[in-house]
């Protein structure tokens, strides 16, 4: 494995179309705990992107899917930021070239924004697509920072073949609980990544960031002990395999990268099974005045658990599934050195967190599908809410492999890191 393979994915950290839900299908949304599997596989129509269900028919994967009250899950954002999207009302439009999120009162993007900037979408609106996309951006926002560490393991049909283990740490500047902070460099946010395991890429690190404009690319770095420099790299190969693993730079939250990146496109709308560790929010744990830990359980593979069913990669333990509303969404890159083709990934309509993407190749093939899932988390008393990917499992339906990456026991809220935390020189000393 190259380490400047590796590194481009580090850097990028810091085709469906609806059809109406059958009457089985219907059925299945009720009040009670059901398992979807290859004996009812019909029930999961209109409710999983095709290729997934395929599989479900084919006994490769089921599913717990648990009901859940849509009034309730709403609130497992805070009351702030819901206030917050609706005051936002008639406050913003977009820039039509660009996608670029503009505040009608300087015609700019804004330097900082708190909750929805959309909050009211309207499917005949030419740029909905674009405003869908706005929203997911700007809920990723709301936690502040934070970090984890977790591995990234690859897997075929006969288990792991390859695990790294690494650690990430990020930063927002916008979308903030309690308003903006420092911000000379014009930032949207930033991230930190140190690869811990295997030894051969042991202290292989980068950093990235993401200027506050329209156009520019993110700004990216990386670190290789072996030759003890700082390197600044191209951010765009965020569509290049990570290790020649089955996951991808745009995997973390389904897609990260900038809004302006791609060219959006509303296709549909329907409902969808949305994975999630639990529909309630996890109580965040106070440790210092600036962080906060959220206690996850372990996300267990069938490949790590004797006598389970279904694919190798598909997770058994702790992860369960709710019937969603969602936008589904075209998204499409106009970087000729975008290795993806069109993506269609599958919005909620109130949380806004992608939870299934399907990649086509430049040539218009479909071959590869994320499932992103999520963990909710707030304060004892409710004044602060984060929502965080806790896993992707990335399949390649080509080859038959996937990776699953996250998956980590515990993450920290981090509400103000050290000024130098995210800096050139804090990347060269961290394997020192």
């Amino acid at each position: 494995m190259r380490p400047t393979v590796l590194v481009r994915w580090m850097l990028a950290l810091c085709a469906a179309v609806w059809l109406p839900q059958s009457a089985a299908a219907q059925e299945a949304n009720g009040d009670k705990p059901w398992t979807l599997d290859s004996n009812n596989w019909q029930l999961g129509q209109g409710l999983l992107p095709e290729p997934v269900l395929k599989r479900v028919k084919n006994g490769d994967y089921w599913y717990r899917v648990v009901p859940v009250d849509p009034v309730e899950f709403k609130k497992n954002y805070s009351k702030a930021f819901w206030d917050a999207s609706e005051a936002n009302e008639g406050k913003y439009d977009l820039d039509a070239e660009t996608c670029g999120l503009k505040d009608k009162a300087t015609g700019k993007m804004p330097s900082f924004i708190f909750g929805y900037p959309f909050p009211k979408i309207d499917p005949t609106d030419p740029q909905v697509a674009c405003k869908i996309a706005w929203n997911f951006t700007a809920a990723g926002w709301m936690g502040n920072g934070g970090g984890a560490t977790f591995t990234l393991n690859g897997i075929d049909a006969n288990g792991e073949f390859r695990r790294i283990k690494l650690w990430l740490n990020g930063m927002s500047y916008l979308g903030r609980h309690g308003g903006p902070i420092e911000n000379d460099d014009n930032l949207r946010n930033t991230a930190l990544v140190n690869v811990l395991e295997p030894q051969d890429v042991d202290g292989v690190a980068g950093l990235t960031r993401r200027i506050n404009d329209w156009d520019s690319q993110d700004q990216a770095w990386f670190y290789v002990p072996a030759t003890r420099r700082v390197r600044r790299v191209n951010a765009a190969t965020r569509s290049d395999p990570v290790a020649g693993l089955d996951l991808y730079a745009d995997d973390v939250n389904c897609y990260a990268g900038k809004t302006e990146y791609y060219k959006w496109k509303l296709v549909g709308e329907g409902k969808i099974l949305a994975p999630l560790v639990q529909t309630q929010p996890i109580i965040q744990k106070e440790i210092s005045e600036t962080r906060w830990n959220v206690e996850i359980p372990y996300l267990r593979a069938a490949y790590e658990t004797p006598g389970a069913k279904g694919a190798p990669w598909l997770i058994v333990e702790n992860l369960q599934y709710v019937v969603r509303p969602v936008w589904i969404v075209e998204g499409q890159s106009e970087d000729p050195f975008y290795n993806f083709g069109k993506v269609i990934m599958y919005f909620d309509k109130d949380m806004y967190r992608i939870y299934w993407k399907l990649v086509h190749n430049r040539a218009g093939e479909y071959f590869y599908n994320a499932q992103c899932s999520y963990h909710f988390s707030k304060t004892a008393d409710g004044s602060f809410s984060a929502v965080t990917q806790n896993s992707v499992v990335g399949v390649n339906d080509k080859t038959n492999r996937a990776a699953i990456g996250g998956r980590y026991g515990e993450q920290f809220i981090e509400h103000q890191f050290p000024a130098t935390h995210f800096t050139q020189s804090h990347l060269s000393q961290m394997a020192d």
